[in-house]
């Protein structure tokens, strides 16, 4: 009985917010797959419904996250991802509803500010239930958690949609809109434990930065000589916009384009590759956040760097050689570009968090979405440039070459906050509320 309730006990705060993230991650999966064709299909939307939805979500979802960004307004965390969920429950229930452009328009608004929210606000509020220890832990298993939910998402919709067609879409817009709302009470229970737990004389008292150099640096003084954001901070999004540019969106963009076109891969493989990944990402997240957690994370990050280049240069290799050496070469790409993913997953925001001040750990944050927004729209155009060389080789040597420029914004640099600062009082939720309030 006593393991059992250790076992009870080992099951945190933060592992409750991870499941519901996979949740919501399922209810995406989805939608995601049959958005395009669903509104296409559509006689008042066609093609410029599907332009409309992906458009004016990316614009929001980038407004939202400058505006955040900026410091401007400081909403605490849980509650910014409160709000970020109802929107999205919101949007996407209009999306399933919606009869002409301009309902859509407005559904996808709802969905791209709600995104934007969301996104900032997950990394500081799993950051205050963590100690600083496990954030390497933490982080990995939310990225598996995301990436499992979104695979089995993606196959309940492709049964669904063989069983009743495209029909059967709206209703999984009503189910992913459903899929937040544990989400939003995850974070409902993690603002009212912020309210119970820190008086609000110790709101007011943490919401400047001790000398008042939060007042500066939200003023764009230069007090101190600290600038706005800082080299770290600055570097920390810049490899998230390059990890996104080189990395994430060409895994999913270009590399079906490379195979199918410039390799004569069929179109079954595309799948897949895609499938492989996720066994990856899922079966392998644990093994290599153990394999790193003896070294720092910016290492983690130059090993992620190291494997997606090492991924390239097989998928390059193999191009050489007869349609079977193809096929083994793309599938062990994917495998090989899967572990970078894990490495990635376990180490960037553990390396973010410790790379700038307790303070700008939301604006950063906000910063560095705004960097994979931008990363995962333009990524696809980048590789469809590279394809005009009409060479596999060309491209994928290319991509290798670009993803390596990564590690000059990894350089040996101590973390920003004594460990021990950092770390104890990142397990309360009350570590992050004074800086983002």
């Amino acid at each position: 009985m006593s393991r059992l309730q250790g076992s009870a006990r080992r099951f945190t705060a933060a592992d409750v917010l991870i499941l519901v993230n996979g949740v919501s991650a399922f209810g995406s999966g989805l939608v995601y797959p049959y958005t395009a064709l669903y509104l296409s299909d559509l006689p008042a939307m066609g093609t410029a419904g599907v332009s409309v939805f992906y458009g004016a979500a990316a614009a929001a979802n980038l407004a939202t996250t400058g505006v955040l960004a900026t410091g401007w307004i400081k909403p605490p965390p849980a509650l910014l991802g409160l709000a970020g969920t109802l929107m999205l429950a919101t949007g996407f229930l209009g999306t399933a509803v919606a009869d002409s452009l301009a309902l859509l328009c407005a559904a996808v608004l709802f969905i791209g500010c709600g995104q934007g929210c969301l996104l900032v606000a997950m990394v500081p509020v799993l950051n205050s239930l963590t100690a600083q220890e496990q954030r390497r832990s933490v982080f990995a298993r939310r990225y598996r958690a995301i990436n499992v939910g979104l695979g089995l998402g993606a196959v309940a919709a492709g049964l669904t949609t063989g069983i009743l067609t495209t029909s059967a879409v709206p209703w999984l817009f009503v189910c992913n809109a459903l899929s937040y709302l544990p989400l939003t009470y995850a974070f409902h229970r993690v603002r009212a434990r912020e309210r119970d737990e820190v008086p609000r004389p110790a709101d007011a008292e943490h919401s400047t930065d001790p000398g008042g150099s939060g007042d500066k640096e939200r003023s764009g003084g230069s007090g101190g000589g600290r600038r706005w954001l800082g080299a770290a901070g600055t570097l920390a999004v810049l490899f998230q916009l390059g990890a996104y540019l080189f990395g994430h969106s060409q895994f999913e963009a270009t590399a079906p384009l490379v195979a199918v076109r410039l390799m004569g891969i069929g179109l079954g493989t595309v799948s897949g590759l895609l499938l492989v990944n996720t066994l990856v990402v899922a079966l392998g997240q644990t093994w290599v956040t153990r394999l790193l957690s003896s070294r720092d994370e910016a290492y983690g990050l130059r090993a992620a760097v190291v494997l997606w280049a090492a991924a390239y240069g097989v998928a390059a290799t193999s191009a050489f050689g007869p349609l079977p050496v193809r096929y083994a070469g793309l599938l062990l790409f994917a495998v090989v570009f899967a572990l970078g993913e894990c490495a990635y997953s376990c180490s960037f925001h553990p390396w973010l968090i410790d790379s700038v001040r307790p303070g700008d750990v939301t604006r950063v944050s906000a910063l560095a979405g705004g960097a994979m927004g931008i990363g995962t729209a333009a990524g696809p155009s980048v590789g469809v440039a590279l394809t005009l060389t009409g060479e596999a080789t060309a491209v994928w040597l290319s991509l290798a070459s670009f993803c390596l420029l990564l590690l000059l914004t990894l350089g040996r640099r101590r973390p920003a906050v004594p460990a021990t600062a950092a770390g104890a009082p990142a397990q309360t939720p009350a570590s992050h509320t004074g800086d983002t309030t």
